[in-house]
């Protein structure tokens, strides 16, 4: 049966319009339609998988950090700081390979481990032509990220800013790009934004079981599904408050999600930046301002 999608994401025309830059201003993010095709979705798909067999339990290609104290079992590199890590409390083992790619929550500062990705963010004629237009010449990528929300497990990813995880400035020189390799729908787990959001400033953050926007900041009730079909991706800033629900869904909802800057934003020393990605009234508002002692 066909997916039904009720998102505001619209074919991409291989520009970016005079109305798709005020709707970005104003509502923080852009959501477009096939700027993967359906052979590039397959091969990304393909690639990840791949990643994990390649990874996974080998000798040399990683190591396995088990999920201490209910946490998240990880398979790190040697090499380089990527790295795959499983879902809250699952331990993998050699013996259940079939099953463990099902229970991947993130690949993380993957771009260069696969021929695939590495052609994507170096040059993709349409996540560029967005991109470019957005943040201006000369954009680069600085993170990336393969998230997964396996079929009834996948855990939520609570209410956040992505700006408070990194230094860099100025606060509107980031901007995110969230891009569906299956249908992306409110049932597994979509992106959930807070249109306007991005307007409000930083918004202080505090530490749960992720980092997460401290309660009473937003209005969740206010908040807007951006269903995607695979190949559909959103372009938002950096400012802009989300979060993705729980996959409560049989359905695997796979996403890749790369970081752009201007090529005039520059990274803070830590005091400074809490200075700038602060709330009104001066409290420093980041994941790292928050963290516990």
């Amino acid at each position: 049966m066909k997916t039904q999608f009720t998102s505001s994401s619209v074919p991409f025309s291989g520009e970016i319009t005079e109305a798709d830059r005020a709707r970005f201003e104003e509502k923080g993010y852009l959501a477009f339609e096939q700027i993967l095709s359906n052979s590039e979705v397959a091969e990304a798909t393909a690639a990840l998988t791949e990643l994990v067999h390649a990874n996974a339990f080998v000798e040399g290609r990683s190591i396995y950090i088990p999920p201490f104290a209910n946490g998240r079992a990880k398979f790190k590199s040697p090499r380089s700081p990527f790295f795959i890590e499983m879902e809250p409390g699952y331990e993998p083992s050699p013996e259940r390979m079939e099953e463990l790619e099902l229970k991947v929550r993130k690949f993380m500062l993957f771009a260069d481990e696969h021929p695939v990705f590495q052609s994507m963010v170096q040059g993709h004629p349409r996540i560029g032509k967005v991109v470019d237009a957005l943040l201006g010449p000369g954009a680069k990528m600085f993170q990336s990220m393969a998230l997964v929300k396996p079929p009834f497990i996948g855990i939520e990813k609570p209410w956040h800013q992505d700006n408070a995880y990194f230094s860099m400035t100025p606060l509107d020189a980031i901007v995110g790009v969230w891009i569906a390799l299956d249908p992306a729908t409110d049932s597994n787990g979509c992106m959930h934004v807070i249109e306007g959001g991005h307007k409000k400033g930083p918004l202080k953050h505090r530490h749960t079981f992720d980092c997460e926007v401290e309660e009473g900041r937003l209005h969740p009730e206010d908040a807007v599904p951006v269903e995607l079909a695979p190949g559909g991706a959103m372009f938002f800033y950096g400012m802009l408050p989300h979060q993705t629900p729980p996959n409560n869904s049989p359905d695997r909802r796979r996403a890749l999600q790369f970081h752009y800057h201007a090529a005039h934003a520059r990274t803070n020393d830590r005091e400074i930046y809490d200075t700038i990605f602060a709330e009104a009234d001066g409290t420093p508002a980041s994941c790292a301002a928050s963290r516990p002692a």
